[in-house]
């Protein structure tokens, strides 16, 4: 492959200050071994920026393919290439120094064969140094160099409207000074009102009646009673003493001897005096006059009444036996077969065990 020489490198600026920085443009000669101009040739180039020396970090790369004119010259804007890494419009160029490194394909390919690095120095930095930094903060032109239009402060002392650089207004024809623009809220029905102010309808929040009256004084209240004075809450209090209204509950002044009710107690108690004190009384049945069934001999008692065996017609029948219990209870014979009314219970017989009968009889019995 013939070798060929870079020349030089051209970068003249080709930005604009509103747009600072965007792109500058880059050209460069290239000739051959021979010194001969390699015209109207497309090439490819890509540009590397590095950061602090000339094998420094790459912070920008970007390739292109342009091509050479009748006198061997390339040119390009650096900034406005296809991108490899790295963003043109970040760069800090405050904090340099930068290098600038070329590397060409004679071919237009991307097998670099010739490169070569330049220290960037004023043409990139002319946005950022004689732009920038050598603005001091009190030297911006605002474009008119006129300095009693500035931006200033207000600021409001009592009823004085005061602008810094400038004279003051006095609006006390407005607002009196006081610093508070404290307001009343009244309600009349359902209008909430406030003043120097609108009016909001709250009727769909309530219905606007209060107590019909308007009158405070005769508001529910609650009454209590401490010894021997009754209260009424937010009102007054009565001394029923002065009316001669006896207070004593049972005449003698006695704790000792009043009526006292059991602890406990069950429902369906029932209460009884046992000479000393009031007690509950003893469970149905338990000292009752209890109830008799009589049943065919060998027959089962029901559960919880006591077998009586007797074995004998005692009624002139058959031979029976007889169930007892001290529980108040119900019994009622019915012919063999038939159905207790309800809530009674059914005792199976099967036998003529009434008093001189001769039909089959069972038991239905209740007991309390």
């Amino acid at each position: 492959m013939k070798n060929l020489i870079l020349l030089g490198v051209l970068c003249i600026s080709s930005f604009c200050i509103a747009q600072s920085p965007q792109q500058f443009t880059y050209q460069s000669v290239i000739r051959d071994a021979s010194d001969n101009l390699v015209l109207n040739s497309s090439i490819g180039i890509r540009i590397s920026i590095r950061q602090a020396s000339a094998s420094g970090t790459i912070v920008f790369q970007e390739v292109h393919s342009p091509s050479t004119n009748s006198n061997g010259l390339a040119s390009l804007d650096i900034g406005s290439g296809t991108l490899v890494t790295g963003n043109f419009s970040t760069i800090d160029w405050g904090s340099g120094p930068y290098f600038l490194e070329t590397e060409v394909d004679p071919l237009g390919g991307s097998s670099y064969t010739i490169n070569g690095t330049s220290q960037l120095l004023s043409v990139p930095y002319s946005l950022y140094a004689s732009k920038a930094d050598s603005v001091a903060n009190d030297q911006i032109n605002d474009a008119d160099a006129d300095p009693t239009n500035e931006l200033q402060d207000l600021s409001l002392s009592g009823t004085n409207l005061s602008i810094s650089n400038g004279n003051s207004v006095d609006l006390s024809t407005i607002q009196d000074g006081t610093g508070s623009d404290d307001q009343t809220l009244s309600l009349s029905g359902t209008d909430l009102s406030i003043e120097s102010g609108n009016t909001v309808d709250l009727s769909g929040l309530q219905d606007g009646i209060n107590d019909a009256d308007s009158d405070p004084t005769n508001e529910l209240q609650a009454v209590s009673f401490s010894n021997d004075t009754l209260y009424l809450s937010d009102g007054g209090q009565v001394y029923l003493g002065a009316y001669g209204i006896d207070l004593v509950d049972d005449a003698d002044n006695d704790p000792n001897n009043e009526i006292e009710l059991p602890a406990t107690a069950n429902p369906g108690d029932l209460l009884e005096f046992d000479g000393t004190s009031w007690v509950a009384a003893a469970p149905a049945g338990s000292n009752g006059p209890g109830a008799v069934m009589y049943i065919y001999n060998g027959q089962t008692c029901p559960s919880g009444w006591t077998t009586q065996q007797v074995n004998v017609a005692i009624f002139g029948g058959v031979a029976v036996d007889a169930c007892w219990t001290d529980t108040p209870c119900v019994v009622m014979y019915i012919y063999d077969g038939q159905t207790c009314p309800t809530g009674w219970t059914l005792q199976p017989i099967g036998a003529a065990v009434v008093n001189g009968s001769t039909l089959p009889v069972d038991a239905c019995f209740k007991c309390y």
